[in-house]
Order: structure tokens, then C-alpha cells, then sequence
């Protein structure tokens, strides 16, 4: 996963998306997650992304706190080049995986690509990608009302 946004005094941020070179789209808010199938479940999903099966061969691009209402996550293929280009920013960052985080500022761009490397998923017998989602997002369950409070 790569995040590129804002930073104090988190003002909005102006980035432009190319695709293979080619100009998407312009998002502006507080900044913009791409990731793979597997960072889906995380950041991306907390900022309104689609989750993605951990085969597809896909990036996922989720702006965050966009300012228009017409950015929307978008699911691509892993096989193109994916280059941010900061067109306005007080302070910006991009941070990759949760770890490392650089400074960044108007001007610069930051391009994504698949790594060269490929990994293999451990699966563990009895524990699929989806009854781990079905349990940690309680999908298919009904809303638990008995130990909200009360704050009427």
C-alpha cells in the first residue's frame, strides 16, 4: 500500500493520477491510497474502497476525504505504471506499507508499479480469505443494539 497526503497544517492536496502515462484524473482532499488486493482490507477500506480478492491481479486507488463527490475508488490492472503527480501541497508525504515515510512537495511524483517479485499466500485449512472478513467485519450479522448507549 502507498499512501500520499497531507501534513501539518493539512491543508488540501492537489494530485494528479496517469496511467501508463496517460492522465486520469485529478484528486483533491487529503490525499490518496493505492493498493494491492491484500492492503485492501486495511487503510483503503477505512477510507470507503472496495475489497478486492486476494488473487486479482489489481491495484486499488481510494481517495481520501476527496472534495468532489465524483472521485470514486477505481480497480485497475498490477500490470500498468501508476505516477502521482503533486500539483499543489503546503506539506505532503508518501508512506509505503505503514512504514516508511518520505517528504514530498509540489512538483514531485511518485510512480507505483508491481514488484518483480511474487510471494505465496499461506492457507491455513479451515480459515478462508472470506470467513476472516465474515468475522472481523461482522457481514451477515444483525446490528447489536443491547450495548450501544443510550445518548437521547
Amino acid at each position: 500500500e502507498v499512501v500520499l497526503r497531507t501534513g501539518p497544517p493539512f491543508k488540501m492536496i492537489d494530485i494528479e493520477l496517469a496511467l501508463d502515462g496517460e492522465v486520469v484524473s485529478r484528486f483533491l482532499g487529503d490525499g490518496l491510497i493505492i493498493s494491492t488486493p491484500v492492503g485492501s482490507t486495511a487503510h483503503a477500506l477505512s477510507a470507503g474502497g472496495p475489497v478486492l480478492g486476494q488473487e486479482i491481479p489489481a491495484f486499488v486507488v481510494v481517495p481520501i476525504s476527496g472534495h468532489t463527490l465524483t472521485n470514486r475508488p477505481l480497480v485497475d490492472s498490477a500490470q500498468i505504471t501508476y505516477t502521482l503527480g503533486i500539483l499543489q501541497a503546503d506539506k505532503a508525504y508518501v508512506t509505503i506499507d505503514g512504514q516508511d515515510t518520505f517528504a514530498v512537495g509540489k512538483g514531485d511524483h511518485v510512480t507505483i508499479r508491481k514488484a518483480p517479485v511474487c510471494f505465496r499466500l499461506v492457507k491455513v485449512p479451515g480459515h478462508s480469505y472470506y470467513k476472516t472478513l465474515r468475522e472481523k467485519l461482522r457481514w451477515g450479522t444483525a446490528p447489536n443494539y443491547q450495548n450501544e448507549p443510550n445518548l437521547g
